[in-house]
């Protein structure tokens, strides 16, 4: 069956956004523990991203029909015209500690090319979305103290990722750390939506999938910034990636020359969340 949607971002950030608000509320329901278990090195599973990706795809597949899904836990569902990626909980080690840095996270593309993204931080009960042709937004908008003048850029990036230390991983972050203030977050998703709703100048990190910066990427785009995929040509298929805020070309150019030979020496393969 052909899919309900064409290439129209609005209606496939609708559904995106409907399904990211329910699985938060189904996670912040539950009253007792997720069990968990490793699926590698400091690389973690729980009850609950197996449960919100199946009610995800679920939601997603139901809304429209024949599309594909490629999720983290579950894998390539196949189908055509419209491709969701579901991180159902990106930063799940923070999650299982109870450290407010986690999210639900489904981006879309049409013809390989992503369209619209949701992040919905599980925490705060804040939700980012942004689409072609739909702005930017964050809802509610979380209360902070206004803007002050900082002369150094704020970067948010996991390398060197635990587990998977280099050399070269360590003289990134060195030269990060000589230049720049670095935030480690654990949760690529919140990293690309923060940068896109101005908290951060910055977001890079390496060993990523597609379900990690889908719908990341698609919220920078929509709000002016530049991401540039690092060792791909897509953000669906690129291991690093870098993202700025609009305006900050340079600082992108800068931090891709400084990842790529990082990408180039870390084999492929799982990160840990």
């Amino acid at each position: 069956m052909a899919p309900a949607y064409g290439p129209d971002g609005a209606a496939l950030l609708a559904v995106a956004e409907k399904c990211c608000r329910e699985a938060a509320q189904f996670l912040r329901q539950r009253e007792t523990a997720f069990p968990a278990r490793a699926k590698g090195p400091l690389d973690y599973v729980t009850e609950a991203d197996l449960a919100v990706e199946d009610r995800v795809v679920r939601a997603l597949t139901a809304a429209v029909p024949g599309s594909a899904v490629v999720g983290e836990e579950r894998g390539t569902r196949p189908g055509e015209g419209v491709t969701w990626y579901v991180d159902p909980i990106d930063g799940t080690g923070n999650f299982l500690r109870g450290l407010p840095l986690a999210c639900v996270s489904v981006g879309a593309a049409v013809g390989g090319e992503l369209v619209a993204g949701c992040v919905y931080d599980i925490f705060r009960d804040e939700c980012f979305t942004g689409a072609d042709g739909v702005p930017f937004q964050v809802r509610p908008p979380l209360w902070l103290p206004g803007p002050g003048t900082v002369d150094a850029p704020v970067v948010l990036t996991d390398v060197p990722l635990p587990g998977r230390v280099n050399a070269e991983s360590l003289e990134f972050l060195g030269v990060l750390l000589d230049r720049v203030e670095v935030r480690r977050v654990y949760s690529t998703a919140l990293s690309l939506a923060w940068v896109a709703s101005g908290r951060a100048d910055a977001a890079c990190n390496l060993l990523i999938r597609p379900w990690d910066v889908a719908a990341g990427a698609a919220l920078v785009r929509a709000a002016g910034g530049t991401y540039l995929p690092v060792g791909g040509d897509t953000p669906q298929d690129a291991p690093g990636f870098v993202a700025v805020g609009p305006g900050k070309e340079e600082l992108a150019g800068w931090l891709a020359g400084l990842l790529a030979p990082v990408v180039r020496a870390t084999p492929r393969g799982r990160a840990s969340a």
